[in-house]
């Protein structure tokens, strides 16, 4: 049987960490990031992929620099979002 995988949660999931440790928001619990990466894959492409060729080149599409600016970019929104309006109590 193949497993279906989303290619843009995969690389999400890497910017989120890159902008993490830098991030300027008061939460960075688990619960908050994957709210981020939930904001963030809703305003982004899916690209999915079945097979190892086809991770290669969704890979190698996702390396353009265009792209790797929207991604970053929605990253840092939806943790301007989710700081804004975290799921949970400020406690």
């Amino acid at each position: 049987m193949y497993e279906l995988k989303n290619f843009s949660e995969v690389i999400v999931k890497k910017a989120l960490e890159e902008y993490l440790p830098k991030a300027n928001i008061p939460c960075k619990c688990e619960r908050c990031q994957a709210d981020i990466l939930a904001f963030a894959l809703n305003r982004i492409p899916p690209r999915y992929f079945v097979s190892l060729k086809g991770e290669v080149i969704t890979n190698f599409e996702s390396q353009m620099v265009p792209d790797k600016a929207r991604i970053l970019a929605e990253v840092v929104s939806a943790a301007q979002i989710v700081a804004t309006y975290p799921s949970h109590s400020k406690e």
